[in-house]
Formats: C-alpha cells, structure tokens, sequence
C-alpha cells in the first residue's frame, strides 16, 4: 500500500535548465489531479530561487513547496530523498555519471523513477541491472521520457495502434527548425557532454547487448532496407542523413518488448533527420568525422568538454544556456512513413506471402523540443505512474516509453502541451 505521506511527484535537480523548465508543468498537473510535489537539490537558496522565480511565472505563491536537500554523490541523502516521494522526476544528467545512484536509491526505497537521458549505454545498464529489482519491489523505471525519446518511441505505438493492419517497417524523419534569428547557443551544456562521452564509449553497447539480448527476433521479411548515405527521399524535403541519437536503440527494445510479451509482430524502424541543403550535410558530416576522432585521445575529449563553442559553431556553450526566446523559437516535425498489410495472420511468427499491401504517413509536431516537449514528455510520464498505474504492464520494471505508457492517455496529455499527433495519408499500395 502506497504510504500516504509520501510527495507524489518530487522533480530531482530543480534547479538544472531542464528541472527549472519542469517546474510549471508539474504545478499545472498538481492543481489538475490534485497531486503533491517538491523539489531537490544540493542548495536550499538556489531551490527556493527557482520556486520563486517559476512562481512569478505560473502567478502562483510557490514558497510552500517541499524542498528536500540532497547530493548524487551522499548515498544516505539520495535514499532519504526516494523515501519522500512516489514518483522521482530525476534531471540530472549527465546520467553516465549521475543517474544509477538515483536509480539505486529510487529501488531501495521502492519509488518509481523517470528520466529524460538519451544515453544508451546508462539506459541498457539500467535495464540490465535493476530490472529484477524493479519488478520484485513493483515500481517502474522508465528511461528517455524527453525529446529522447517520446516523441519517436511512443508515437509509433501510437501509430500502430491507430494503423487498420499489420506495419511490417516505420522510418521516421526528424525536421528541426528556428523560427527567427536567435543569438547564443540553442541546446544547453549537458546534451553536448552527453553526446562527447557517448560517442567515447559507442563501442562498448555492442558486449552489453549481448548480455542483454542472447536471443535474436526473428528475421522478416520484407526486411526494411536502410541507406546510411546521405541521399534525397521522395518523402520529405530536403537531404537525409542517420539520426544519431537513442531513438532507434530505444524503438527497437520497444518492438522486442511487444513481441515476447504480446505477441505482436515486431515493426522493422530506421531514423533519419534532414536538413535544407548539402553544404549543411557536408558540414553535419565534418563535424561527426572530427568529433569521433577526437573522442579517441584524452586531449581532443578535453577540447571538446572544454570549448563546444567551437566544434559545434556555437550552437553549444559551456559558459552559457540559451535564452527564453531561443527555446521558444525551436520546433519540430517528426514524419512517420509505414507499410504493412491490411490483413492480419493469426500467429506473430507467421510471414505474408503477399509483398505490402497498406502504406501510412503520420506527423508529430510540437515546439521548443529542448524544454517544452522534453519536460511535457517526462512529467507526463510522472504523471501516467502516478495517476493510471493500473495501466502500465505487468507489475514493475525497467521500460521504455512506449512499452510502458501504451495503454495510458500520455498521448492526449502531450496534445494538450502543445504537440500534435496527426495521420496524413492511409492508402493501399
């Protein structure tokens, strides 16, 4: 039984940039669902500025809210943090270094734990480590609920639920774009330290996923081409190269999970981003070229730790974060291209003997993807375990976005914050 002194939602690094942008969207849930909440943090003065501040934002007298003071590196501290709360929003990345203490001490005190990480290796770590645990104390643990990967993840659960059929392959196409000149950097420091450390140690997933998944899905077919060169497509606009980020990783441990656990045909995905021209592909392309290198020697990890301004032509910034009006200039599109049949066979292991026969486009839109889908995504998903747990899968564990809130109504929360779902075109091919 839930203990009843217990804050239901406590957003851990309230005073981060994405924890501070967290912070009127779990005041709004609060007065909507009547839930409880606090924040976290090492400093008691930096907390109370930040309530201060978002509650001029929201009009709202703040200065009640719980604050609980804690450090990642004080164990004793974190547990007593997870004991004061059902639900730990935890922003504090990078989560290489950071996020498996507060996991550890969220399954110690038996809270449920969510995260906006985009960081394979942790999240494959996590699932490998605490998803027994999780499951025997029946709290959830669900990584990359921001940007990383929400929109991707749970939108095609999304769309496979809506799709009249069988998808045999999805391939999404991410499009980000500021409206107006902005000026400093359009992401903050964390994402860029993330990315530095995470293509450091990219070769490293390969040993973890061999403990993780020692059986291999079947193959089927038709079996989705994917062309890693940068080329055009007939479907969206623009030149196309392979998204680096954790989308697909994440996607795919989505489909493996719908297969052995609801028999379900796996969807075969792939994700790319485009960009307007090929003088940006070619600049994309040096940059990625000269990164990876630098990652393999201690002094180029240094540099570009150190001066991101450069390597990334200030798109990135140590010393600054970017301004409210650079955040709310950003936006986004995700196209979603399916095939499947429009018939379904009775086993999930069957093959078509029919090449596919059913064709879907869907867009997900929504603006300010760093902090305003990112934090609708993740509190979101707090408030999902919070309020709906009777929906989520099984009894606790480790999961994705998509395998975790598929049944829940994440979607309409997310389209009431400013992001919107909608299927274009459904034809027979």
């Amino acid at each position: 039984m839930a203990d009843p002194t217990r804050l239901d939602l406590v957003i851990l690094g309230a005073t981060g940039f994405t924890g501070l942008h967290c912070v009127p969207y779990v005041f709004k849930v609060s007065k909507e669902k009547n839930l409880t909440w606090g924040v976290a943090g090492r400093s008691e003065d930096k907390l109370k500025d930040v309530l201060e501040k978002m509650g001029k934002k929201v009009e709202a007298d703040l200065s009640g809210i719980p604050i609980i003071i804690t450090d990642i590196k004080d164990d004793d501290s974190l547990l007593k943090m997870a004991q004061r709360a059902k639900v730990v929003i935890n922003c504090c990345g990078p989560y290489r270094f950071l996020g498996m203490p507060v996991v550890k001490a969220c399954v110690t005190a038996g809270t449920n734990y969510v995260d906006v990480t985009g960081e394979p290796q942790f999240m494959e770590t996590v699932l490998l480590e605490y998803d027994e645990l999780a499951r025997e104390k029946g709290i959830y643990i669900v990584n990359a609920c921001g940007f990383d990967c929400i929109p991707s993840d749970y939108g095609l659960v999304y769309l496979q639920d809506k799709f009249d059929g069988v998808l045999n392959s999805a391939v999404t196409y991410l499009k980000v774009w500021v409206d107006g000149k902005v000026s400093g950097p359009n992401i903050n420091y964390g994402t860029w330290h993330s990315l530095v450390y995470g293509l450091k140690h990219a070769t490293e997933l390969s040993e973890l996923r061999k403990k993780l998944f020692s059986k291999r899905l079947p193959s089927f077919k038709p079996k989705l081409k994917s062309n890693t060169l940068p080329h055009r497509s007939d479907k969206v606009k623009g030149w196309i190269l392979p998204f680096p980020g954790a989308d697909r990783s994440v996607m795919k441990r989505t489909q493996r999970y719908l297969y052995e656990n609801e028999s379900k045909r796996p969807i075969q995905v792939d994700t790319f981003f485009t960009v307007r021209n090929f003088i940006e592909v070619i600049g994309i392309v040096l940059c990625f070229l000269l990164w990876s290198f630098l990652v393999k020697f201690e002094f180029g990890k240094r540099w570009l730790l150190n001066y991101p301004n450069i390597f990334t032509l200030g798109f990135f910034s140590k010393d600054e974060t970017p301004s409210e009006e650079t955040i709310e200039k950003q936006f986004f599109q995700i196209t979603f291209y399916g095939e499947g049949w429009k018939e379904k066979l009775e086993d999930k292991d069957d093959e078509y003997s029919t090449p596919p026969n059913k064709q879907v486009i869907a867009q997900l839109k929504g603006k300010n993807p760093g902090y305003g889908t990112t934090c609708a995504g993740v509190v979101g998903a707090a408030l999902m375990i919070a309020t709906e747990k009777d929906k989520l899968p099984q009894k606790g564990g480790v999961y994705t976005p998509g395998a975790a809130f598929k049944n829940t109504t994440l979607m309409k929360y997310l389209m009431d914050n400013e992001i919107t779902f909608e299927i274009i075109s459904e034809k027979d091919l």
